[in-house]
């Protein structure tokens, strides 16, 4: 059975008992699953962006593994706590779910074929405590299969192979968008808060929280936005009854403009009709203009 220990050790400079030494990570079944496995320089210290914080563990962004394989669960931990991160490992999907609640991490590593629970069941989870950013990690590596994750409510999408660089790069790029930021030089908190259609719709940006008025046989609810859902609404607030192009509303969601990546825009736009009972058929809030992209057709309220 995989390994599930769990637990913030912000100190460790070795790996588990049983798991072997940082070299012997680089060869065998590991090389199969990670690409370009070029060992950190040195492990005697962290060297990220996080170095310089010495004994102050509470500032460290917490990372929580979610990985069946025991060595390259290892090997992702280990490059991550060399960038200053504070890691918690897991082997399977329950356990995920007993260390998200025990103490909520910063961000989510998430494999999706696991023992006990499945990623894509565990991501449901997750989604249903909070906006923890999530970025999985997956053999599953076609297009149709990012997308899904994604529109399930993933951050960001790596297929293995991979290169454990670009794990730290992807994880430190989400934390970024993630911040009040967003990672796009705007703040959130500065943000006025957005009524839409007489008050049908309020958002408050630093909270991310919206209320949406009862319409008809709907009632009123209430619910927390993702920081790319709220930066790309608040995009076309600010642009009401104009066209916005995805790769205007790429560059306010701060995401990368590749083939897959791109999609993203339409990801946020599905989700958000599905959060804002918005019809595409008959928008109230965002409508699609076919071969240019989105607008808002909901009326901005004065504030």
């Amino acid at each position: 059975m995989a390994d599930t220990s769990t637990g913030w050790d912000l100190n460790r400079r070795t790996f588990r008992k049983g798991w072997g030494r940082p070299s012997q990570l680089l060869n065998g079944r590991t090389d199969s699953i990670c690409s370009h496995m070029a060992r950190p320089k040195s492990h005697s210290r962290p060297n990220g962006p996080l170095a310089k914080a010495g004994t102050q563990a509470k500032s460290k962004p917490r990372i929580l593994i979610v990985e069946d394989e025991p060595q390259l669960r290892a090997l992702l931990r280990l490059y991550l706590e060399r960038e200053g991160y504070a890691v918690a490992d897991v082997g399977d999907g329950a356990a995920a779910l007993a260390a998200y609640d025990a103490q909520p991490p910063d961000l989510v590593i998430l494999d999706l074929m696991l023992p006990r629970m499945q990623g894509e069941t565990v991501l449901e989870e997750l989604r249903d405590r909070g906006s923890v950013p999530v970025l999985i990690t997956s053999a599953k590596r076609t297009d149709a299969d990012r997308i899904a994750g994604l529109r399930q409510g993933a951050d960001d999408y790596l297929g293995k192979p991979f290169n454990p660089h670009e794990v730290t790069a992807r994880v430190a790029a989400i934390l970024r968008r993630a911040a009040p930021s967003g990672g796009n030089g705007h703040d959130l908190t500065d943000e006025p808060m957005l009524s839409l259609a007489s008050g049908r719709l309020a958002l408050d940006p630093a909270t991310r929280r919206y209320t949406l008025a009862g319409e008809g046989t709907d009632a009123a609810r209430s619910g927390r936005l993702t920081p790319g859902e709220t930066r790309l609404l608040l995009a076309l607030a600010r642009r009401p009854g104009s066209v916005m192009t995805r790769e205007q509303l790429l560059e306010a969601v701060a995401r990368r403009p590749d083939d897959v990546f791109e999609r993203v825009v339409d990801v946020h736009v599905a989700n958000l009709r599905r959060k804002l009972h918005d019809d595409a058929a008959e928008p109230w809030l965002i409508e699609t203009v076919p071969q240019a992209g989105y607008r808002l057709v909901a009326r901005r309220d004065a504030t």
